[in-house]
């Protein structure tokens, strides 16, 4: 296949696959199917661990299940670092992929943000090691929290760089909600930045943000908060593509989000991690994986116009 940047090369695999789906590969040991854990002989669990090999089988196999349905996956780092020789198998998983599904993107959840010296051997660290096709960064320490992530390589290959704006956990209304002297939300003010340093990089084209999916507030209510992704979509418009979490186990409304952010193939990835990959713990862990990515996907087709 030929070079392609990621935003391109995410709406060809949504047009592809007729999907928005991303799934998050983001194993815990103590989720792990018993299943696998028989195919290591004389294994016996001690402190949650389980060895890198079997989590490679485990996400290969619901990647298998999945694919049909998926147009990009999103591996959660620290749910990799946190497992003894973890990055043995993210970056086995990513091998895999790119040699059985090089079309789908893969994209880590590593949320960098530190000081552009720092930056710069994340950028090393994920790119040139992890071989994927983007990163998400913090901008809490400013410009260099996006530039160090850019070279002249990763502006040719076209890569994401993905800031983190208005995230899915309820705590972060305390920080992203804050209101500025002009009136505008602290998490607005992060989305006029992001776009400003993306054209200043010459990245606009792949950049992107994380925004949270439409949710109930509070809980039971009937109050539908979807106005946060229509008003980033009045500061960015298309230019920036959305990662958008908060979908399956967290909550979030399909529905309205669509609704609210979608701008055509390759505008928003809709992430659901939990919600798929945990749906058996069973022989049948792959197949019903796929069953949740399948009604995921056609639940968000019915509302796309």
């Amino acid at each position: 296949m030929g070079f392609m940047g990621f935003r391109e090369k995410l709406k060809k695999r949504q047009e592809k696959v007729g999907s928005l789906v991303c799934v998050g590969l983001d194993p815990l040991p103590e989720k792990c199917p018993s299943c696998l854990l028989t195919l290591v002989s004389g294994y016996e669990p001690k402190n949650g661990y389980v060895p890198w090999g079997i989590i490679y089988r485990w996400m290969t196999e619901i990647i298998d299940a999945t694919a049909p349905y998926s147009s990009m996956y999103k591996l959660q780092r620290a749910h990799y670092e946190s497992i003894p020789s973890g990055e043995l198998a993210l970056r086995a998983i990513v091998k895999y992929l790119r040699e059985i599904y090089p079309d789908i993107v893969i994209f880590p959840d590593c949320k960098r943000g530190d000081i552009g010296r720092t930056q710069s051997r994340y950028r090393k660290a994920h790119f040139y090691i992890d071989n994927v096709d983007g990163v998400n960064f913090n901008p809490y320490m400013g410009f260099s929290c996006m530039s160090g992530l850019v070279d002249e390589e990763i502006k040719s290959k076209g890569k994401a760089i993905v800031g983190l704006c208005y995230t899915s956990n309820p705590e972060a209304r305390e920080i992203q909600d804050v209101k500025l002297s002009n009136g505008k939300f602290l998490w607005e003010y992060i989305g006029e930045k992001i776009l400003e340093w993306s054209e200043k990089l010459g990245i606009v084209e792949n950049a992107g943000l994380v925004m949270a999916a439409a949710y109930e507030y509070p809980k039971g209510s009937g109050n539908i908060f979807s106005w946060h992704l229509k008003r980033c979509r009045e500061i960015v418009e298309d230019r920036l593509w959305f990662l958008i979490p908060g979908i399956g186990a967290q909550g979030g409304l399909v529905k309205e989000t669509v609704e609210s952010a979608y701008m055509g193939p390759g505008s928003i990835a809709i992430n659901s991690s939990s919600g798929i990959i945990f749906a058996s713990s069973n022989y049948d862990f792959a197949e019903a994986a796929a069953k949740k990515a399948k009604e995921l996907r056609d639940e968000i087709n019915r509302y796309i116009p």
